[in-house]
């Protein structure tokens, strides 16, 4: 068990990405609190982790614009535990429309939530890293965030850009206290956010076979690859790691 005795939050975790993660950690022996804005959907998801791994797990909701809400839930989770080791900052949103047709709404609707959400967990949670001497906090940014994919996302692509940018700052202050950060950049990821831009594109590519055709490997991810890399990331094997983004896209970036 490469988490033992560690404590782990990780958002946006209902489904997709964050679910995936959350199953990995989990069966690795961490006690992992999931958070999502869909309350009974996260609890489900939190009971179903438990009775595939038999992990310790508990849920709550959170909207991670919320900075009140931010503090109530890492502060319980300190209260309950003792302590948080890691955190996973999954949570986000995806929406495309063309640069000329983006609103300041949406704008401001991915910089709330993926990039103001990210700060303030971090913070919240790097504070008491701090005081325990050490964490790891795993970002999920995107391969939109260092290329321009897929189109019509300029404000989803500036976002998880903004995600990187913060993740060396963070990397940078904190190492000293042996906090660690790092970001994983995805590719095309078997989740519902991917199925509904596959419903609501006006690319070309609009099958997952296309997108595989696009990756050297000749397949789209799945949460579980997600996953894989961000137990690495949270467990010692990565204690020379640090400030880093790691493309996890079945090789369909390969300039980066």
């Amino acid at each position: 068990m490469l988490l033992e005795g560690k404590v782990a939050l990780v958002t946006g975790a209902a489904q997709g990405i964050g679910k995936g993660i959350a199953t990995t950690l989990a069966g690795e022996g961490a006690v992992v609190v999931l958070t999502d804005l869909q309350e009974q959907k996260v609890a489900d998801t939190a009971a179903s982790i438990h009775e595939k791994t038999g992990g310790t797990t508990k849920s709550c909701r959170l909207d991670v614009s919320d900075a009140k809400a931010i503090r109530d839930v890492v502060a319980a989770i300190e209260a309950e535990y003792g302590r948080i080791d890691i955190l996973v900052n999954n949570a986000g949103v995806q929406e495309w429309v063309p640069f000329l047709e983006t609103s300041e709404e949406l704008w401001d609707r991915h910089q709330t939530v993926n990039v103001k959400g990210t700060f303030l967990l971090s913070q919240a949670v790097a504070r008491i890293m701090v005081r325990q001497g050490g964490g790891k906090i795993i970002n999920i940014a995107s391969d939109s965030g260092v290329a321009p994919t897929p189109e019509g996302a300029a404000a989803y692509c500036a976002s998880k850009s903004a995600i990187i940018g913060l993740t060396r700052v963070i990397a940078k202050e904190l190492g000293r206290h042996r906090v660690f950060c790092n970001a994983i950049c995805p590719g095309a990821i078997n989740t519902p956010m991917m199925e509904r831009f596959l419903n609501t594109t006006r690319q070309k590519e609009s099958s997952l076979a296309a997108w595989a055709e696009m990756a050297a490997l000749k397949r789209v991810g799945e949460p579980e690859d997600v996953g894989r890399v961000a137990l690495f990331l949270a467990c010692h094997l990565s204690d020379f790691i640090t400030g880093e983004h790691l493309l996890v896209t079945g090789g369909d970036i390969m300039s980066q």
